[in-house]
């Protein structure tokens, strides 16, 4: 056996190597760029059930009728409207900085 051999041999080996170890990390990025995906989704839906409390809170301050339960139902509508209105913002701006990703991901599950 000559040296020539035994160099393809260790060449072969280290292939299959590299080759299981590309294949695991492929399979790491799917889960991450999945649960990625379902993270920045999962802001979005937060940020609308947060507004719909804050209506429902001022439906219930206006069907009180009394003023302090009217302003507290506005409050708490403004807060939500705000805080959901800023999270919609930071849902927009991390789907856009991730939309690559995603459009990869994609790509990814057809072939």
């Amino acid at each position: 056996m000559d040296k020539k051999d035994v160099d393809g041999k260790d060449v072969d080996e280290k292939l299959v190597k590299w080759n299981d170890i590309f294949e695991e990390l492929l399979i790491d990025a799917k889960t991450l760029i999945k649960d990625l995906s379902e993270g920045i989704n999962y802001i979005a839906v937060s940020a609308l059930i947060l507004m719909l409390i804050g209506g429902a809170a001022l439906v219930v301050g206006l069907d009180r009728g009394e003023i302090k339960y009217v302003a507290a139902g506005f409050i708490i509508f403004s807060i939500c409207c705000i805080n959901g209105t800023l999270t919609l913002r930071k849902w927009y701006k991390l789907k856009n900085r991730y939309n690559r990703l995603q459009s990869l991901q994609k790509q990814m599950e057809h072939k």
